[in-house]
């Protein structure tokens, strides 16, 4: 029981500490990201896509050879290990970088260099079948399909002419399948700046994908590697079966014989563990007053940051009613400059309607006058007219 506290007290002691330590931390997201273009994040899925089509194309394919050869040829059974080892690592390392962009170029070189290894290099005698060369030979083409898929605007007549150029230029010269990285010659060959290229982790969700994505690509690649690499050393190894057997029954004898001597020797137990009691109670003593100083300390810093918060939410309350009050102002303000403005709008729509009432009237009493003269006038006016013609006529009828 007392070794049982004295475990739960030092655990405990490390967690406060922890916990203290950690009393300020602040945590800062950095919401001013650049997203992702959508052909960048095409060429990221895509690229990635294809990478799980690889690994799986190469496991198949290298099993089927293994399988041609007895488990006692080291020589090709390592050599198989040895290509799906380093081929799936080195795909891994080009198709999840950071930039879209570069995961393409470098994948689609590291294939290239696998397929000329294997059609025209040193790769091409290692196995008596031709199922590597017919598997790199696919995948090539597979990749150099998504490629041309993914370039626009003839980018990808000149990618695929550097990536030739470079996969000849930097050949594979064994299994190890040593990767050169090619982003930046291929950078240079498209006459693009290296300052001027854009890096960047995308939008937060964009992020999280890329971290998932490798996670879940560590979950599943891991095992196989950890499990080939662990074949390949058994292969190679002087070490045999009866070797881990008898190392493993060693262990067993031992435990079993220490279990024997606590089963047999009870007394000699409890005297020891009163001993151990004994000497590890100042140690147990220590401990309880170091926890007792930590949670102190801790309860010092929680209250230290619960007034903080408190003062940061009256100081956050006075700021927003002050915002308040002087947006309140300023919306007053704007309302009486409207009321005034629409007053005089007003205004000066009642003087215009009434100066225009006026002229109407004006005009009307004018034309009035006009209608009355021609209609009292105009027939006496004709009248005499006619009279005179009448007087006339008959003047000059008189004197004929």
């Amino acid at each position: 029981m007392d070794m049982l506290r004295a475990t739960r007290n030092l655990i405990f002691i490390l967690l406060t500490t922890l916990l203290s330590g950690c009393s300020l931390l602040e945590i800062q997201i950095d919401s001013q990201t650049t997203p992702l273009t959508k052909q960048e994040l095409n060429m990221r899925l895509m690229t990635r896509e294809y990478s799980r089509e690889f690994f799986t194309q190469v496991e198949a394919t290298a099993d089927s050879i293994s399988a041609q050869y007895v488990e006692t040829d080291v020589l090709h059974q390592s050599y198989v290990l040895l290509w799906k080892i380093h081929a799936e690592e080195g795909l891994q390392q080009a198709a999840y970088q950071v930039s879209p962009v570069a995961g393409l170029i470098d994948s689609w070189v590291f294939t290239l260099q696998m397929e000329n290894f294997f059609v025209s290099g040193a790769g091409q005698t290692l196995f008596k079948t031709d199922e590597a060369i017919v598997i790199s030979k696919k995948l090539s083409a597979d990749i150099d399909q998504l490629a041309r898929s993914l370039f626009k605007d003839g980018n990808y007549e000149t990618s695929r002419a550097f990536v030739n150029n470079f996969a000849t230029l930097h050949p594979f010269e064994n299994l190890t399948f040593t990767r050169v990285p090619a982003y930046r010659e291929w950078l240079n060959a498209q006459g693009i700046d290296e300052s001027e290229v854009t890096t960047t982790l995308g939008t937060m969700p964009e992020a999280l994908s890329d971290v998932s994505d490798r996670l879940s690509l560590m979950s599943e690649q891991t095992p196989k590697l950890m499990t080939w690499k662990a074949q390949l050393i058994a292969l190679n190894s002087n070490v045999s079966g009866d070797d881990i057997r008898g190392a493993i029954q060693s262990f067993q004898m031992s435990a079993e014989a220490f279990q024997d001597f606590v089963n047999n020797n009870p007394q000699y137990m409890r005297d020891l563990a009163r001993k151990m009691a004994i000497e590890l109670q100042p140690l147990l003593n220590d401990l309880d007053a170091k926890t007792q100083d930590k949670l102190l300390q801790l309860s010092a810093e929680r209250q230290a940051l619960d007034e903080m918060v408190a003062r940061e939410r009256e100081e956050l309350i006075k700021m927003v009613e002050r915002e308040r009050k002087e947006l309140a102002l300023i919306v007053n303000h704007e309302r009486e400059l409207f009321a005034q403005d629409l007053d005089k709008i007003s205004q000066d729509v009642v003087s215009l309607a009434l100066e225009k009432l006026i002229q109407l009237i004006k005009s009307t009493i004018v034309y009035f006058i006009l209608f009355i003269l021609v209609i009292f006038f105009a027939p006496l006016g004709l009248g005499y007219i006619l009279g005179k013609k009448v007087q006339a006529t008959k003047d000059v009828k008189n004197e004929a």
